[in-house]
């Protein structure tokens, strides 16, 4: 069983993210006054997808103790995060706003860090299930895309800029490319997994995630260009985790479903 200690954390983790993600999903405009540099609707819109599929996994990580590393790995993300901020001091200065960014990224990276990490393999139970093949090869080429995405548009985000399908300045181009290393790092993880109850934390996040950030794009299509490959691309892709996500989270949960009333019976 999970250590009572933990609790808070991941509740505390799950109300202020979510509250967050509602702010900035629905209220985009008026929750980017909040950022430190300019973000138009659609980032904030991810930024408020990324924020509610947060609180999901920690919410799933109450029930599934074996899971909890992720959430260490979320830390890890937060601190890209606020590592794309560091990068824009030295055009934005440090202001108030920015203080307050990287005092929030920062702060929750290393609360999850301290409070978790010793707790992670806490709740761990014999599971005899294996990860499917097909499940292994759902996060191999969701690594595949992301990984190399991520890295140039964290690391060469003038470049990057040229091939996303909307406009973006460099500071907003990097700021999603820590999203997308974020994610990389999670499918790595998954990928060394033996059973598969730890990765539904990760499904939920994966899907909460994508079909939030397919929907706010869907919003503003009109800021993509649809002549270019790469807008489609980017639409398969999203398309590809929230299905891919969702139908793997379905059927490990109906499987450990029927195993708890195997066991049971």
């Amino acid at each position: 069983m999970m250590k009572r200690a933990l609790t808070p954390v991941l509740w505390a983790h799950t109300i202020i993210t979510g509250f967050a993600g509602v702010l900035f999903f629905l209220w985009p405009a008026e929750s980017a006054t909040l950022w430190p540099w300019p973000l138009p609707a659609l980032a904030a819109r991810f930024m408020g997808s990324l924020f509610i599929a947060g609180a999901g996994c920690s919410l799933v990580c109450l029930r599934y103790a074996r899971g909890l590393f992720v959430m260490i790995l979320l830390a890890a993300g937060d601190t890209l995060i606020a590592l794309a901020g560091l990068f824009a001091v030295a055009e934005l200065g440090l202001t108030p706003a920015m203080i307050v960014f990287l005092a929030f990224y920062l702060g929750v990276a290393l609360l999850l860090v301290v409070a978790l990490l010793p707790g992670v393999g806490s709740g761990a139970t014999v599971d005899t299930n294996t990860v499917p093949s097909a499940l292994r090869l759902f996060f191999l080429v969701h690594l595949i895309v992301v990984l190399p995405v991520g890295i140039t548009m964290f690391f060469l985000p003038q470049w990057a800029q040229s091939l996303w399908p909307w406009r973006m300045t460099p500071i907003n181009v990097r700021f999603l490319g820590a999203f997308f290393l974020g994610a990389a790092l999670i499918s790595i993880w998954a990928l060394r997994q033996r059973s598969p109850e730890p990765l539904l934390p990760v499904l939920v996040l994966y899907a909460l995630f994508a079909t939030l950030a397919t929907i706010a794009s869907l919003i503003h299509i009109r800021l993509f260009d649809t002549a270019r490959v790469a807008t489609w691309a980017f639409f398969a892709l999203y398309v590809f985790v929230a299905a891919g996500s969702a139908l793997s989270l379905w059927r490990l949960v109906r499987t450990r479903s029927r195993s708890v009333r195997a066991a049971s019976s």
